[in-house]
């Protein structure tokens, strides 16, 4: 009891700044707070709009004033009708962008009682000035769209004066205006945008559309798209010069440039170096310039502008769940510590369970522009409920990034361990050679706060005990996250992680217990301890040969900063190689959580209880909190 007063106490602590904010005085209610301001209660009614396309009814209500200040009503009836007024060419430019050319909008505005229209100089808007209308007023917007135009014979040419051999612009099918189609003024600036990208991607730096006319012809109920394209000099990828380099070596932008000399210009390979020398995390600034106009080679010289980021990061993270207390990590990065963007890092995570050193360094363009070799080592002490180790772990491996979502390496590693286990207090030593092999396919942009794409990744190794013979056996964990964005926001996110591992060549008793898997606790089913959602003797985990876990949770986001998650995990770790589900139950845990938004990532409270409880092994909750999503 005095454990969970306690965390309860700390969780306070730790969310008392969160509802500080929110009770800050730009939200709170005091006497110096102005008054809402009076004025006449309205709503909006419009109607008539037609079904297809759909977005025509949301851009009528984006464009209308009456719509967007209605939580600021006017103070009188006048007024209300000068701001709907005002709507009326708003709403039929956007009839019109849809190809409704004869669409009429009629506005009205009445009361609710008896279709009374009030006077529109008298503010309280009924017959009599001194009692307030019984509802609120009603604006009506009327909508007749009248036939939608087609495209008819739509053409794209050549301006005057385009020498011959010139690259030919694409068809209109190709820049997504076709003929009987449906007219729509989107379609035609999206074609004009592919007109342009199909020059730049294409060795023409400087196309320009010379002339766009768009003809409606009220006759035939039609639209008449034509375009004259000018598409400039053909031009050579020139000389690359780099700029603004202060620490980092230039041969190493040199090797991210992903274009050479004497090409054909192509504006994709310019985005591609942005986002890769973006991704390197070396830079503050990344631009691309040109003299505007091609060389009498028919070359364009390429200027990259670059702002490096201070070399050295250090980051402090806190934590706090019930099965292991507070906790503290830290480490430390230098990202460019030769010139040529090696990355050296070190830090500590400390608990009452875990206390962790480690280091890395990560030499990237090794042997080739897509290679990286990447050294570990780390020192483990850990005292849980199943085991007490010390470790030390040392490995060197291989990576190649095949493509911008796939990476995957090979290595060799060594592992000194001491164990001792708690279920029968038995000490093992071993002295473990392995060979790591990893693979990832990552399609996230936010590590911390992803709401799109999907990770995949697979890390496995065979080991060999190299003094004493045995234990020999093989180990892999295969683990995955998908995400699924419900708007084209963050506001509502599907989430979903699985893992499942495997342990060969080995039996239970004779596997290390250190490196056996275990599920339960923050990063596994919340609401079971760590370690605990699996088999027990007694209260004492005894790990598995095998393990399957998975998460799904639905993030809510209430505000820029506030966000919920109710969520349910599940899983266990098997005694068996082969997962025996006769034997052992799933164990289910199911909570919510809370999530503080900030620019450094969420800051995450999640409160789970086990659905499984098993008396003397199960606390009734769990509390977690920590920096970044679950997953």
């Amino acid at each position: 009891m005095k454990g969970r007063t306690t965390a309860c106490i700390r969780v306070i602590l730790i969310l008392t700044p969160i509802f500080m904010a929110w009770l800050s005085p730009s939200r709170s209610m005091s006497a110096e707070s102005p008054e809402p301001r009076a004025g006449l209660p309205y709503v909006v009614d419009i109607r008539g709009t037609p079904a297809e396309p759909p977005d025509v009814e949301r851009l009528l209500g984006e464009v209308s004033q009456a719509v967007q200040r209605k939580d600021d009503p006017p103070p009188s009836v006048a007024l209300l009708r000068r701001r709907a007024e005002g709507d009326l060419p708003e709403m039929d430019k956007v009839l019109r962008s849809f190809g409704f050319f004869r669409g009429k909008v009629v506005m009205e505005i009445m009361t609710a009682a008896h279709g009374y229209v009030p006077d529109p100089t008298n503010v309280q808007g009924g017959p009599d000035s001194s009692q307030p209308l019984p509802k609120p007023v009603t604006v009506q917007f009327r909508i007749d769209p009248g036939p939608r135009f087609t495209f008819w014979k739509p053409s794209i040419s050549f301006a005057k004066d385009v020498p011959p051999g010139a690259l030919p612009p694409p068809g209109p099918a190709e820049a997504g205006i076709l003929d009987n189609a449906p007219y729509s003024a989107k379609q035609v600036v999206e074609a004009g945008n592919i007109i342009l990208s199909h020059y730049k991607n294409n060795g023409y730096p400087f196309p320009q559309i010379a002339r766009r006319e768009v003809v409606a012809d009220f006759a035939q109920n039609r639209v008449q798209v034509e375009f004259e394209v000018a598409p400039g000099p053909h031009a050579l990828f020139g000389d690359t010069r780099v700029t603004g380099l202060e620490k980092l070596n230039p041969a190493y932008v040199h090797e991210l440039i992903p274009w050479k000399e004497g090409e054909p210009y192509d504006i994709r390979l310019i985005d591609k170096a942005r986002r890769v020398l973006f991704d390197s995390n070396l830079f503050g600034m990344v631009d691309f310039d040109n003299p505007g106009k091609v060389d009498d080679q028919g070359r364009l010289p390429i200027t990259v502008r670059l702002k490096e980021r201070a070399p050295r990061t250090i980051r402090l993270g806190l934590e706090y769940t019930t099965d292991y207390g507070p906790g503290v990590s830290g480490s430390w990065t230098h990202r460019n510590l030769f010139g040529m963007a090696e990355k050296l890092s070190a830090g500590a995570v400390f608990n009452s369970r875990i206390r962790t050193a480690f280091a890395q360094f990560n030499k990237p363009m090794f042997l080739d522009r897509d290679n990286a070799w990447i050294a570990d080592g780390a020192f483990n002490d850990e005292t849980s409920d199943a085991y007490d180790a010390r470790s030390v772990d040392a490995s060197t491996i291989l990576k190649r990034q095949f493509t911008q979502e796939f990476s995957a390496g090979g290595g060799v590693g060594f592992r000194y361990g001491r164990v001792k286990q708690k279920s029968n207090d038995q000490r093992s030593t071993y002295h473990l050679a392995y060979l790591p092999i990893t693979a990832t396919q990552d399609t996230r942009k936010d590590l911390l706060n992803p709401t799109q794409g999907y990770q995949l990744s697979l890390i496995m190794a065979p080991y060999q005990d190299v003094v004493n013979g045995d234990p020999r056996f093989f180990r892999y964990l295969l683990s995955g996250s998908t995400y699924y964005n419900f708007n084209s926001g963050d506001k509502t996110v599907f989430a979903v992680r699985a893992a499942f591992g495997q342990i060969f060549g080995i039996g239970h008793d004779q596997m290390p217990a250190d490196l056996r898997f275990y599920a339960g606790g923050g990063g596994s089913v919340r609401g079971y301890a760590y370690q605990l959602a699996g088999p027990v003797q007694g209260n004492i985990p005894l790990g598995g040969l095998s393990v399957l876990t998975f998460s799904l949770e639905l993030r809510f986001k209430i505000s820029d900063s506030i966000g919920l998650v109710p969520f349910l995990d599940g899983g266990t770790a098997f005694l068996d190689r082969v997962p025996d589900f006769g034997s052992q139950d799933i164990l289910y845990g199911a909570g919510l959580g809370l999530r503080y938004y900030t620019a450094i990532g969420p800051i995450r409270l999640d409160v789970a209880v086990p659905l499984n409880r098993r008396k003397g092994v199960d606390d009734s909750f769990q509390i977690y909190v920590s920096i970044g999503q679950a997953f």
